[in-house]
């Protein structure tokens, strides 16, 4: 790819970056501890959950509600207590803060839609009701969020490191595709952990399923996907390749691809 072409890439994603971060930084919901979640189970809890939860992820937690059955990929089963999208260490459980930022604002390219329909009260009362289907929040607690730092400023050498971070040392094309839209040779191989098919992500869309900034993907590569065949690379990875990773990925995103749709 010639300079010119690069570079006018670097930019569009680098003003796509900073807007994408204004965006989040004026949306963002004020953390749950905050809130005041509260500590047991209440009848808003219960209430709340069987009527708008229960039809997907079943009335104990399970995912097996009466909707489950036509939903790819299948709705979280609570018991496990495997969280995908944490600021916690991969394995970890997931903060409360986690827990409702997905309630709040839902999993984009997925059935799970924002419940910003409900107020802030029923949406922390459900919080409790989740932890309670899973005796892994009774044992432990959960890590320490990850300290993300200071972004590594994206450039054309950071997303060319990224790229063969990408294509050699760890592999991603195997998944998620050379031009990362989940087409890898892979991709039809892939189950999660309850062994239900699962599908790489397509990079190119521009709607991460974690959020759209460039934290929000460095947090994936840092935390992994817990129930997923997606690791942290926490270890494989310093933190400025992580950052490389990222600045890489979003750099793949199509523009032209979003307008279509």
């Amino acid at each position: 790819m010639k300079p010119k072409v690069l570079l006018g890439k670097v930019g569009l994603w680098s003003a796509t970056a900073v807007a994408s971060a204004a965006v989040m930084l004026c949306i963002a919901p004020t953390t749950a501890r905050a809130l005041n979640v509260p500590t047991e189970v209440t009848e808003l809890g219960k209430n709340t959950y069987k009527k708008y939860c229960s039809p997907c992820h079943g009335e104990e937690g399970k995912g097996d509600g009466p909707l489950a059955r036509s939903m790819l990929p299948k709705p979280r089963d609570f018991t496990r207590g495997a969280y995908k999208f944490r600021t916690t260490p991969s394995g970890s459980l997931p903060t409360d803060e986690d827990i409702f930022r997905t309630i709040s604002y839902g999993v984009p390219n997925s059935t799970m839609i924002p419940w910003d329909i409900l107020t802030e009260e029923q949406r922390l009362s459900v919080i409790p009701v989740l932890k309670s289907f899973s005796e892994a929040f009774e044992v432990r607690k959960p890590d320490a969020p990850v300290d993300v730092g200071l972004e590594v400023r994206p450039t054309e050498r950071t997303i060319a490191e990224g790229k063969k971070i990408y294509e050699e040392k760890l592999e991603c094309w195997k998944c998620h595709g050379v031009e990362g839209r989940g087409d890898g040779p892979s991709a039809g191989e892939q189950e999660d952990d309850f062994g239900f098919p699962i599908k790489p992500f397509d990079f190119t869309t521009g709607k991460f399923k974690g959020g759209n900034s460039s934290r929000d993907v460095y947090l994936r590569f840092t935390t992994g996907l817990n129930g997923t065949p997606m690791p942290s690379f926490a270890k494989e990875l310093s933190d400025e390749q992580r950052w490389y990773l990222t600045h890489y990925v979003m750099s793949l995103v199509k523009p032209e691809d979003k307008e279509k749709k």
